[in-house]
């Protein structure tokens, strides 16, 4: 549903339009306004807490504003959800627009004309007359190259975001202050003498945000692959949900056709997800394949209108629609996945050696490198070079040992479509190296870098949920689960060669041994070349015309797409994901977007 606020009190701006769900706009009884995008998990301990204060708040966008005037701008950090927010407060006169910690919606906004124009979509503010389209060069050549951008960068020049887990306040005078409510305590540590007490504690907090996330009209439906983390939220939601039906989907590759095989891989999850739904006489679970594409492949422009922008992983995003069909069908309207969870529940461990060799705990860093080199098959000596020393050193370090033993540059580097003197103008490898996400790094380190690559990414809750029908959550991106999994000492992650020992002993009672412990790990769309061969002359046709736009073929290589597209493989199977997924097909994406952008048709 899509509403305008009207113009603010006693300013010289104006609000612009708010995408927003039914009924997320309060109003109250001081001329304060609140609109608000998206849900709040934790709404009922929120009543609780404000159970004082003078008015109803019985939605909520209510409940936001009534605990903005009890916390102010450190509010956000108590709200649990997906959530985006304006707010005019009449008292002070100002404005306040808020996202949420992760960044996984935000609030846009512009200035045109002398007006502030504010938006939870891009595309609400492009439809605007007057509105600039310029690109932020810096920004595509980043979003290219899976570079980190800067925090409140969006693709349009004209166009800021504000950054992930900050409230942005425009005051009098039109004076601009940035808060950032929330960010981890890097050097926050919980200790227990009983490992079994990390256990109990992450399964409550499992348990708390798969039981948050579940509620709303129609059937709970979850993604369930073969992996840890979607295992244990369609798990979780099973237990607290008998014996009431829930409904798991597994995205599978058709029986039949080509697909990428790697013996550290795993191509079909089913045999993983049935083993999950044995457990449950209450899942219901079936696996979704599709031997043809979807209308997502063949029509790219529904996801431009919606993002406002190019698709980053647009491959996949046609692979996974069919379960997102499937789960509408049900009647749902949302479906849990654990997308998150590899940084925080099943974090793998590996980074903690480094933090062992930075403090000196040689002992302990000799037997754990040694097992680990025995459960992985190498050396000792090679387990500690990469995981204890190396990621000790600065990035450009990191880069200087690895041109000596010419080892290839990381594959965000190799696999992009980008044009090199577009990559050499807008810095990108000096900006890959600054920001360091493709190094090594000790725990902490590691996991800064996700955080930063995790806000900074396009919104795409929102705008997926109007591509799909049903909205996308992920119990293990909670902020409680997070806070308490980044505060998990390394020696719960990685314990006798065992990586991702701490998810492994909490989903020990709810997932199978063939889950709990497989070390591989799966592979999305992994017939992807089937599905490119299905398009192939699309694509060939689609690369051709990318040459007649000299913005397209000033920012991307066409020059290598035409190649690949040319030398098509013979053998599916064993075509390059890198190339071909990556060069290929996302670069045609983005590609398309552009001469979209510019009305290129010609």
């Amino acid at each position: 549903m899509a509403r305008t606020l009207s113009a603010i009190p006693g300013k010289q701006m104006r609000s612009g339009p708010v995408r927003m769900v039914a009924g997320a706009v309060h109003d109250d009884a001081d001329g304060s306004i609140l609109s608000l995008q998206g849900r709040i998990d934790n709404a009922q301990d929120l009543r609780r807490s404000l159970a004082d204060l003078h008015g109803p708040a019985d939605d909520d966008a209510a409940l936001v504003l009534h605990a903005l005037r009890r916390w102010g701008p450190d509010a956000p950090a108590r709200l649990r959800g997906s959530f985006a927010f304006a707010a005019w407060d009449a008292r002070t006169e100002q404005l306040l627009l808020a996202g949420e910690a992760l960044g996984q919606r935000t609030v846009f906004h512009a200035r045109v004309q002398g007006m502030l124009l504010f938006a939870t979509d891009l595309r609400s503010l492009l439809a605007l007359p007057g509105m600039p389209r310029d690109l932020d060069e810096a920004y595509l050549a980043a979003f290219l190259s899976d570079v980190v951008p800067e925090p409140d960068a969006t693709l349009y020049a004209a166009i800021r975001r504000v950054p992930a887990a900050s409230i942005l306040s425009f005051g009098r005078d039109d004076a601009v202050s940035v808060h950032q409510y929330w960010h981890p305590d890097w050097g926050r540590r919980i200790r227990h003498r009983r490992d079994e007490t990390y256990v109990e504690e992450a399964r409550a907090l499992l348990d708390q945000a798969v039981r948050r996330q579940m509620y709303g009209p129609g059937p709970v439906v979850c993604q369930l692959s073969g992996g840890l983390d979607s295992a244990a939220v369609a798990a979780t939601a099973a237990r607290l949900c008998a014996p009431a039906v829930v409904h798991a989907l597994t995205v599978a590759p058709p029986d039949g056709v080509p697909r990428r095989e790697h013996t550290s891989a795993i191509s079909d999850e089913r045999p993983g997800a049935a083993a999950v739904a044995s457990l449950y006489p209450n899942m219901a679970w079936q696996a979704v394949c599709s031997s043809t594409i979807h209308a997502l492949d063949e029509n790219p422009q529904r996801l431009f209108l919606s993002l406002g922008m190019p698709a980053r992983n647009v491959m996949n995003l046609g692979w996974f629609a069919p379960s997102m069909d499937r789960a509408r069908a049900l009647g749902a309207r949302a479906v849990l996945g654990g997308f998150f969870g590899n940084m925080t529940l099943s974090w793998d461990g590996r980074s903690g050696l480094a933090g062992m060799a930075r403090s000196g705990r040689w002992a302990r860093l000799w037997r754990e490198a040694s097992a680990l080199a025995r459960t992985e098959g190498r050396s000792t000596g090679t387990v500690l070079r990469r995981h204890a020393l190396k990621p000790l050193l600065p990035p450009r370090a990191q880069r200087w040992l690895d041109d000596r033993r010419r080892q290839l540059p990381p594959e965000s580097e190799r696999f992009s479509a980008i044009h090199p003197d577009f990559a050499r103008a807008t810095r990108i490898g000096e900006r890959r190296l600054e920001g360091g996400h493709d190094w090594l790094g000790d725990t902490v380190t590691m996991r800064r870098r996700w955080l930063s690559r995790i806000q900074t990414l396009p919104p795409v809750m929102g705008p997926m949920g109007e591509v799909f029908g049903v909205e996308l959550r992920d119990p293990t991106a909670d902020l409680d689960l997070l806070d308490y999994c980044f505060a998990v000492p390394d020696a719960q992650y990685l314990r006798n060669g065992t990586t991702r020992w701490l998810a492994r002993r909490v989903l020990a009672d709810r997932l199978p041994a063939a889950v709990l412990n497989e070390t591989r790990r799966g592979i999305q769309c992994p017939e992807f070349m089937h599905r490119m061969t299905l398009q192939r002359d699309a694509i060939v046709e689609g690369v051709e015309a990318l040459e007649r736009s000299p913005l397209t073929a000033r920012i991307l290589d066409v020059a290598r797409m035409k190649r690949l597209a040319a030398d098509w493989p013979a053998h599916p199977a064993e075509a390059g994901a890198g190339e071909y997924g990556a060069v290929l097909y996302r670069g045609l994406h983005v590609g398309q977007f552009l001469r979209w952008l510019e009305g290129g048709n010609r």
